[in-house]
């Protein structure tokens, strides 16, 4: 009886950990979906777009962000760091950022370590070291000091993105931009992906909600919040969390008719309008 209830209890053992298994070996395929640009793809970018690619080095490998100014040869009134989603490509928000949003604006979009044309794999660190250097490289072009970057600088951020940009937020001490469909943190997201709250088997951290309280505390804040409220990814209720932190600093849009990746062309006025209105 004894070896029958033992061999019982390890197998429910191991069915009960199979789970958290699963997510510490697999997290990062379950968070990062790479995908590679076309041999020809920089060429036909700044072919296409009155921009420029800004290549760099980080401990990951070789790495590039994309530049451009809403008005060729402007002076830009601001700079937004643009973070796609986990299997987005940074190019491809050109066109919105090209044709929609703010022409008197400059734009950074940053692909994330193994995405695009960059070596190396995602991760948190990796991610913020490679902010580090591209910010700094869009401001350059600009010819603004840390101080003028510091002032003019905003964040856009969609799913992971907004992670990302709340990464630069944080290291370069930005406080404004525009957030569609955040996810309060990885840890939290072990819920929603395997219906069991395991996050502190998480490595690859992303704590939206540390940050965003962190930036509560500044007066001047202001980040607006879009989440589609047909949302099947990410609960639109992570969204009300963040906007619960400081109601004034950090207003909600919820939009009852989108989803998680249509948000941004069913609610592309409302988004633009918010830009505008951060500045």
């Amino acid at each position: 009886m004894r070896k029958i209830l033992r061999k019982f209890l390890i197998g429910l053992l191991v069915v009960l950990c199979l789970p958290m298994v699963a997510l510490v070996s697999c997290q990062h395929k379950l968070i990062y979906f790479p995908r590679p640009y076309p041999a020809t793809h920089d060429a036909q970018w700044t072919k296409e777009t009155p921009g420029k690619v800004l290549r760099f080095k980080t401990s990951a490998g070789q790495q590039q962000a994309y530049f451009f100014r809403g008005r060729a040869n402007a002076k830009p009134e601001r700079l937004w760091l643009v973070c796609g989603g986990n299997g987005t490509l940074a190019t491809e928000w050109t066109e919105f950022m090209k044709n929609d949003a703010p022409p008197e604006d400059a734009y950074l979009l940053v692909d994330y370590p193994g995405y695009g044309a960059n070596e190396g794999a995602a991760n948190p660190a990796a991610i913020r070291e490679s902010l580090r250097q591209a910010l700094p490289l869009a401001a350059a072009e600009l010819q603004w000091d840390e101080k003028t970057r510091q002032q003019r600088t905003r964040i856009f951020g969609h799913s992971l993105g907004c992670a990302v940009a709340l990464i630069g937020a944080e290291e370069f001490s930005l406080n404004r931009g525009v957030l569609l469909a955040p996810f309060t943190s990885t840890m939290d997201m072990t819920k929603e992906v395997i219906g069991v709250n395991v996050g502190f088997l998480v490595t690859h951290r992303y704590d939206n909600k540390k940050i965003m309280q962190s930036i509560a505390k500044q007066p001047d804040s202001k980040m607006y919040i879009f989440h589609g409220q047909s949302d099947g990814i990410i609960p639109a209720s992570m969204s009300s969390s963040l906007h619960a932190i400081s109601p004034q600093q950090f207003p909600l849009t919820l939009c009852e008719k989108s989803g998680h990746n249509d948000l941004q062309d069913q609610q592309t006025k409302a988004i633009v309008h918010a830009m505008k209105a951060v500045q």
